[in-house]
């Protein structure tokens, strides 16, 4: 009983590993192509090694060709009249083709102006028609961008690898009820329950890659930056503040008063003693100078001496 779970275990192992790579079926390999004609029956050839189609091949071929998984992405920067008025319009768009509003952020520039930045989730299949709609509220478009990544071949991997390893914890399941209805070994039971728990991890796992890719795949990503048109911008001047300002020139004055006395400091315990250790031999020498300068007159005024 023992080998033969353990023969059991081995397979759903391998099992599991080839359906990481992707998996081919024989009824795959020897079923003709659409539109080829019919081949008289013969035995089929072994399989040569690396020659079969992976699993992800054959998820696709049996969804269509056609059903590719696309991400869609974009940023647009307009320019509007009123970027909060318009803001508040693409907000209620979104709510009109089945979308939202993902995150918001809204700012002042020079002048007051106010920037707003917004990211939108709409579904897939309206969007051309968001961007359409979000190009007529600008009053010109800036930057218009778009990114797509397709992530087709991933999709349908994973669902393999899903395919694959809940195959494999079905049959871990009844290998498990089996061994203990026949009062198996805890041994037994326990190798098989961890590597149930294991499968499960892995399904639980991939199961989360691929309900991330349906979200994006799903749901399209738009960017809009909304910048204000600075010629319908009121002219506005700075309120004058001269309470402000006097208190400004204050701060000045200190900071300039702080600058001199930090100044003196360097130069009282810094610069003097530098300057006397220097000054000292050069007095020496010039009292030195000096004495034989003396010495001399007295010598040519005194030649007798």
């Amino acid at each position: 009983m023992k080998r033969a779970i353990a023969i059991l275990i081995l397979i759903t192992l391998v099992l599991a590993a080839c359906a990481s790579g992707g998996q081919a079926t024989a009824d795959y390999a020897s079923a003709p192509m659409p539109g080829a004609p019919a081949q008289p029956e013969m035995e089929a050839p072994a399989a040569e090694p690396y020659a079969e189609d992976t699993a992800g091949d054959i998820v696709k071929q049996a969804e269509g060709q056609n059903d590719r998984k696309v991400i869609y992405n974009s940023r647009m920067d307009l320019v509007v009249e009123d970027t909060e008025a318009v803001g508040q319009q693409i907000g209620d768009l979104a709510d009109s083709l089945g979308g939202f509003i993902s995150g918001l952020n809204a700012f002042r520039g020079e002048g007051d102006q106010v920037f707003v930045s917004l990211t939108l989730r709409i579904p897939a299949e309206q969007f051309e028609t968001a961007r359409a709609a979000l190009r007529g509220y600008a009053m010109r478009v800036e930057n218009e961008s778009i990114n797509t990544n397709d992530v087709t071949d991933q999709y349908y991997d994973i669902n393999a690898r899903l395919t694959a390893l809940r195959a494999t914890e079905t049959e871990l399941l009844a290998l498990l009820a089996e061994t203990r209805e026949r009062n198996g070994d805890v041994e037994d039971i326990m190798s098989i329950y961890r590597e149930l728990t294991n499968i499960q991890g892995q399904i639980e796992s991939l199961q989360g890659q691929l309900n991330r890719l349906e979200n994006e795949v799903s749901l399209s990503t738009i960017d809009v930056v909304l910048r204000p048109d600075e010629l319908t911008q009121p002219i506005t001047t700075r309120a004058w503040r001269p309470l402000e300002t006097l208190r400004n020139s204050f701060r000045t004055l200190l900071s300039a008063l702080q600058g001199l006395i930090d100044v003196l400091i360097y130069v009282i315990v810094v610069a003097l003693p530098v300057l006397l250790i220097l000054a000292i031999p050069l007095i020496i020498i010039v009292l030195i100078i000096r004495w034989l300068v003396r010495r001399s007159r007295r010598k040519n005024q005194n030649p007798t001496d």
